[in-house]
């Protein structure tokens, strides 16, 4: 790393601190001439591909999941609450996961953790997740809910 005023490469870090999980705040100082400067580092993602039910292939795209789950939840889980979940299902993905993960496998790792924060929530993503095709398969995934 270069110093952004001088251009030396003689940078100490000075200070370290843990901004969240995946990032790490640097404050350096530049020998040559003093200068400090505040670098944060961060995790690289690593690149999955998700098989889509149709056989088609797609980068990973966590956005979607988060979509996902605000259409479900209909304004019944906090923003903080969604970030978690698709925070959760992406490092579960990425650790258990090859470089390629079903919309099956992403779509049950949510739905556990919807069915633990919000039961509304849940069968509504389960609705669709499961493809109800009728009332009766509403009423099914209720009874499962109250035992």
């Amino acid at each position: 790393m270069l110093c952004p005023k001088c251009k030396s490469d003689e940078i100490q870090v000075v200070d370290s601190r843990d901004v969240d999980e995946k990032t790490i705040r640097r404050r350096r100082e530049c020998e040559a001439c003093k200068f400090r400067f505040t670098s944060y580092e961060r995790i690289q993602p690593i690149k999955l591909t998700v098989i889509k039910s149709d056989g088609k292939t797609e980068n990973f795209d966590r956005s979607k999941i988060i979509r996902g789950i605000e259409i479900a939840s209909n304004n019944r889980l906090k923003r903080e609450q969604i970030e978690k979940i698709a925070d959760e299902v992406e490092a579960k993905i990425t650790q258990e996961s090859p470089p390629q993960v079903t919309t099956k496998k992403i779509g049950s790792i949510v739905i556990r953790k919807l069915k633990k924060m919000d039961e509304v929530s849940y069968l509504r993503f389960a609705s669709v997740y499961k493809n109800f095709q009728d009332i009766d398969s509403f009423e099914q995934e209720l009874e499962k809910l109250k035992k």
